[in-house]
């Protein structure tokens, strides 16, 4: 019989909407990095899910407005060099080309340099609502972000670069933080 140890943990949720800027800068409340980190991921997925609906009711998601912009701005592209260049899965990259050809936004003809791979490529109708979601984007990033001040926003982009930066440190991380990367090699 095998022995299992248990440790209880509590966990307690804190709102950081109720802490002040005036008690921060007082050093009364310290905020921690989960606490903006929370924070962070929470608006994210507001300020996306706002996004990607208002996309949609353009008639474009998202996923399907990068796919023709990416299409728009470099020409006909195997299917395979989309998901990479984007990101996505092969099950993935197909369905939302799958979708865009349904409306007549996307075709796949064949390439010419390789009998046995298809080519993906932008229609008249997909630059025509590439220009709808475009504007809708740009209309849907000026509400948001609109709402700060100029010097927000520098300090804004400033702040997601440095936060970006730290990600990518992870991304390149080993699996296993808690052992040195000296140790894995």
């Amino acid at each position: 019989m095998t022995g299992i140890n248990v440790r209880l943990v509590s966990v307690r949720r804190v709102s950081v909407r109720r802490i002040s800027v005036g008690a921060r800068q007082k050093g009364h409340m310290m905020v921690s990095p989960e606490q903006v980190g929370e924070r962070y991921l929470a608006v994210h997925h507001r300020m996306f899910r706002a996004v990607n609906d208002e996309m949609n009711g353009c008639g474009l998601s998202m996923a399907r407005t990068k796919v023709l912009r990416r299409l728009h701005e470099q020409g006909p592209t195997r299917q395979n060099v989309l998901a990479t260049d984007l990101g996505l899965s092969p099950h993935s990259i197909t369905d939302i080309v799958d979708g865009l050809e349904r409306l007549g936004m996307a075709e796949r003809r064949p390439d010419p340099t390789d009998r046995r791979a298809k080519l993906v490529a932008i229609t008249d109708a997909g630059e025509a609502g590439l220009d709808v979601a475009n504007a809708t984007r740009e209309w849907l990033l000026k509400a948001i972000f609109g709402a700060l001040s100029e010097t927000d926003r520098e300090t804004l982009l400033r702040l997601l670069d440095a936060l970006d930066e730290a990600a990518q440190g992870l991304i390149s991380a080993p699996a296993t933080p808690d052992v040195p990367a000296a140790v894995l090699a």
